[in-house]
Order: structure tokens, then sequence, then C-alpha cells
């Protein structure tokens, strides 16, 4: 399969890690129609720059971030976020199935002021998610309004599935703070998921040194100073 067009940016990087301490990874796919706002979105939210011109994405656009309100419960790690901001376009449709692989949130936008977004975003989460059979990993729906456009926050008439997600709405010039925030919870439900699943593998992991070490002792009859 040809690789995707891909562009690379890093947004806010900051280094949360203390001595000896691994950060968590975590994939977020940003995908949905054309003219949706999901490149704006995204420069926004991972703090990258400012951009207010329409620019479609060509491919796929990985933003790379951290943030320091984003920690795991169980050891307050910190995580480093990919945002892939798959573009819009149905030409890209070929590439889509390798951008899912390996990924753990999926968002999909749509502008809220084109009302054909709402049947086309149906399509974004059979290929995103149900195909992919990724209907436990999580999805957010945003609600995008564009600048001058109305700022009405009753939620559309979704179709199931997209009904029973999570929907909310993104007002950059009016009420930036209030996705920003969403996002961040979101972004915590993702690491949270991703530390549960690497907790097991670690203590296997550390259980295996031990057993070794143990063999090790053994077999070799080393002596241990307590």
């Amino acid at each position: 399969m040809t690789s995707a067009p891909c562009r690379l940016q890093r947004g806010l990087k900051r280094r949360l890690r203390g001595p000896g301490t691994e950060l968590l990874k975590a994939r977020v796919l940003l995908g949905g129609p054309c003219e949706s706002g999901k490149t704006i979105l995204a420069y926004f939210l991972t703090q990258a720059s400012d951009i207010t011109e329409y620019n479609p994405t060509q491919g796929v656009r990985i933003l790379e971030f951290e943030n320091p309100r984003v920690t795991s419960k169980q050891r307050r790690r910190g995580c480093e976020f990919e945002l892939w901001d798959c573009g819009g376009d149905p030409e890209f449709e070929s590439y889509w199935p390798a951008l899912m692989k390996d990924s753990h949130g999926v968002v999909i936008v749509f502008n809220a002021s084109i009302l054909s977004h709402l049947k086309e975003i149906e399509m974004w989460y059979s290929c995103f998610v149900q195909q992919q059979f990724l209907q436990n990993t999580p999805c957010l729906l945003i609600a995008h309004h564009t600048p001058g456009s109305r700022s009405d926050k009753e939620n559309p008439a979704l179709a199931p599935p997209l009904n029973k997600l999570k929907l909310v709405h993104s007002n950059l010039e009016d009420y930036p703070e209030e996705i920003r925030m969403e996002f961040i919870q979101y972004l915590r439900s993702i690491i949270n998921l991703v530390s549960e699943s690497r907790d097991p593998e670690e203590i296997s992991t550390s259980q295996m040194n031990i057993f070794t070490s143990i063999l090790l002792i053994r077999k070799f009859n080393l002596r241990v100073d307590k």
C-alpha cells in the first residue's frame, strides 16, 4: 500500500517526566468531512500555532504534544500524544485503514452549519470505528462552529449509533476554554486506558525479571548480602 502524504508538526511539548520515568504514548485520530474545521481545531488544542485560513489537509498531518494537566490516575504518569489530523477528501480513503492502526482514540469533527455533514459523519464513524472494530475505543463528536456562524448549542438529530456518543460544541471565537477543557477530559480517559493496559505488561515483565534473577542465583550459587 502506498503511504499517505504526511506532515509532522510539534505542538506544546513540556518534559513531564522525572528521573527514570517513562512517558506513556497515545495516538488520537481526528477525522471528519472537508471544511469541518479539523485543522484549526487541532492547532488550537495542541497549541502548535494559530491558523485562520482554510487549508485542506493532504493525507495526514501529525501533531505531537504533551499536556501537563493530563496524567494517569494510577501513577500520575504523563503522556506524549500524537494527534493525527486526517484529510477529509474521499481521495485519501484508501489510506485510512493504515492510519487507524494502533490508534487509542477517535475524534470526529463536523461543521454545525453544514447540514450534509450530519450524513457524512455516519460514513466516518463506520470507516474509522465500526469497520476497524474500535467500538471500545474512546470516541468523541465535536460540532464545530465557525466564526460568524450561529452559535446554537442545541444538539442536532443524529442517527444511531452516533446519538449514543458524547457530543460537545466547539466555538473558538466565543468559548475557547470550553472545548479545551472537554478535550483535556477526553485525553484523560485515553491515558487511563493506556495506563491500565500497560500495568499488567509491566507487572509481568517485573515478575519475569525476578524469576530470571532467582534462576541465576541458584545456577551460579551467588550469595546475596542482606
